[in-house]
């Protein structure tokens, strides 16, 4: 090895090593609103530890690292401004990451990761070891992080429902039934461009009257039931398109199998499957797909879930009853994989 080759080796470890410090300097300005206040125009390290309750000095260290990672700019009489990924801070732009930033960086995941080692020696994920619990009953639990935990999913369905849309194509009537929906963002924006579709909201009962707000905001409430119960007791029936978006990946492969048996088994005959989630490279190499395996890594450690190949997810399907039809790319860093029943 060169030394050229050392140097540049070195650089990719400490930059993945210190990782940590930018989600951590990164979710402190999401947990005081920075973007919020740089939204009313640049402001000095005083002015915004003035606005936030932060000491001056501590904040505009945090400031400069992030401008240094991009996330906002800096001038050179000091002053702080949003730039294109500070703007995606704001908590009140369409498409704001700020809710992300607290899911994925906040103190839930910082807890569990912390254990990684623990997580890979058994195999086991690391929310009921030190947590006390399962992530989902976690959250059932502390109504304050589960909050955290729909506001990051509703932000990530809307981001990715555009392109969803414009990847799937659904009937002009009939019923789309969201298993998992969460608080409805997706569903709401599937009714919102198909105007004679009803749709079926169906989750946990401590989580579906959140998605009543969201569907009447997007006024579609009219044309939506928002049903409770566990998809491993069953599915409601009489859809025409059934959707699990970002739902088989948190499970092993044994609980993905009973969650699409009781889809199978509840859906009536020529109705469509619509299974949401990354696809998983067959083989790992370094750029963009570096996120889905780092996801995959996400799963093992908070759920015992994983993501999959698509001939994973083919397998998947066909054990349950299903046959894999296509899988369409889109432009968000989700697949559609569609299936029938068999």
């Amino acid at each position: 090895m060169t030394e050229q080759d050392s140097a540049r080796a070195a650089s990719t470890l400490r930059g993945i090593a210190y990782g940590l410090r930018a989600s951590q300097a990164l979710l402190v300005a999401a947990q005081l609103n920075v973007a919020d206040h740089l939204a009313q125009g640049p402001l000095t390290a005083p002015e915004l530890a003035h606005v936030t309750g932060a000491k001056a000095a501590a904040l505009g260290r945090v400031m400069r690292a992030l401008c240094a990672l991009g996330v906002f700019g800096e001038s050179s009489s000091g002053h702080f401004s949003l730039n294109a990924a500070g703007q995606l801070l704001r908590s009140d732009m369409p498409g704001s990451f700020r809710s992300g930033v607290l899911l994925l960086a906040g103190g839930v995941r910082w807890r569990c990761w912390s254990d990684l080692l623990e997580t890979v020696r058994t195999g086991v994920s690391a929310s009921a070891r030190l947590l006390g619990m399962p992530l989902f009953d976690f959250y059932a639990a502390h109504p304050e992080e589960s909050e955290i935990n729909d506001d990051a999913m509703r932000a990530f369905s809307a981001a990715h429902a555009d392109a969803l849309l414009e990847t799937v194509e659904f009937p002009e009537d009939g019923v789309v039934v969201d298993v998992g929906g969460g608080t409805g963002a997706l569903l709401a924006a599937i009714l919102a461009a198909h105007p004679r579709l009803y749709g079926i909201l169906y989750d946990r009962p401590d989580v579906v009257p959140r998605a009543r707000r969201v569907l009447s905001e997007s006024r579609v409430a009219d044309r939506c039931a928002v049903v409770g119960g566990s998809f491993f007791d069953g599915v409601p029936r009489h859809g025409s398109v059934y959707i699990l978006k970002q739902i088989i990946h948190d499970w092993d492969d044994e609980r993905a199998g009973a969650i699409l048996r009781c889809c199978r088994q509840g859906m009536p005959p020529g109705a469509r499957l619509l299974i949401i989630e990354r696809r998983l490279p067959e083989r790992a190499e370094p750029g963009p797909a570096a996120e889905a395996f780092l996801s995959d890594l996400g799963m093992l450690v908070m759920t015992g879930g994983r993501e999959r190949t698509e001939a994973e997810l083919a397998m998947l399907l066909a054990n349950a009853g299903f046959k894999h039809l296509r899988t369409l790319a889109t432009s968000c860093p989700l697949s559609v994989f569609e299936a029938l029943p068999s």
